[in-house]
């Protein structure tokens, strides 16, 4: 490890400065001041070279490894954090979900039933209905039916179509864990730098919510690690398609 850029006698002159006449107990308070400035500084540090190493392709237990801590613990410190009970203004909830990730959680409603919430597993249903999307992709990638998924969760198959309108979504109950989903979908939305919300933020926002049914996808191989690499193959794949085209 090499030496800090900045040495401990630089700092204490440092705070010195900042009060020539000031007494020792002045100096400690600016001592904590400057102190709170190093420890943001650190993370934001630390924070961008852990947005290379994510841009780059490393996974979060890579670059947990790398800084000796479990991948939730880096994921906790580094991923953007939203308010569960608020997540959006209650005019916008939905405007910004791609018209497929709108009919994904119309066909959620729907498997989950007439005035039933809908849960983690009823999302993980409703990405089947939009075969063409990245989720349903990637899904499909690890080796996973459609038949596969209704039968681990239980569920009977949606056969709703058409766009589904945001409106119409606002009426829909989330169970706790619902919204926890949608919390980490928007997560995922934010730590990604996406302007919208699609079906592969839903995916991800379903992998995150710790429960049984992000362990069943882990145990059927779609785990955070696959989904997380395997969505941003395909998010890079339609992005050169667009500029190809």
């Amino acid at each position: 490890m090499t030496n800090s850029p900045v040495s401990l006698d630089n700092l204490i002159a440092f705070v010195e400065a900042l009060d020539p006449s000031g007494g020792p107990l002045d100096n400690l308070s600016a001592a904590v001041a400057v102190s709170v400035r190093l420890d943001e500084q650190s993370d934001a540090l630390i924070g961008h070279f852990v947005d290379r190493a994510r841009r780059s392709g490393a996974s979060w237990s890579q670059i947990g490894a790398s800084m000796g801590v479990s991948k939730q613990a880096v994921q906790k410190r580094f991923v953007p954090r939203l308010d569960a009970d608020n997540l959006v203004p209650e005019d916008q909830l939905f405007t910004r979900f791609t018209p497929r990730a709108r009919n994904v959680l119309a066909a959620a409603g729907q498997i989950a039933g007439p005035a039933n919430p809908i849960g983690p597993a009823e999302i993980t249903g409703g990405l089947l209905t939009e075969p063409a999307g990245i989720a349903a992709t990637v899904i499909h990638g690890a080796g996973l039916t459609d038949e596969q998924i209704y039968a681990a969760f239980e569920l009977e198959p949606a056969t709703v179509g058409g766009d589904a309108d945001p409106a119409a979504l606002r009426e829909l109950g989330f169970t706790p864990d619902g919204k926890v989903a949608l919390r980490e979908t928007l997560r995922a939305v934010l730590r990604l730098g996406h302007n919208y919300v699609g079906t592969e933020h839903l995916l991800l926002g379903v992998i995150y919510t710790e429960g049984e049914v992000a362990r069943k996808l882990e145990e059927l191989g779609l785990g955070a690690d696959f989904a997380e690499q395997a969505l941003a193959a395909e998010i890079a794949k339609v992005k050169a398609q667009r500029q190809a085209g």
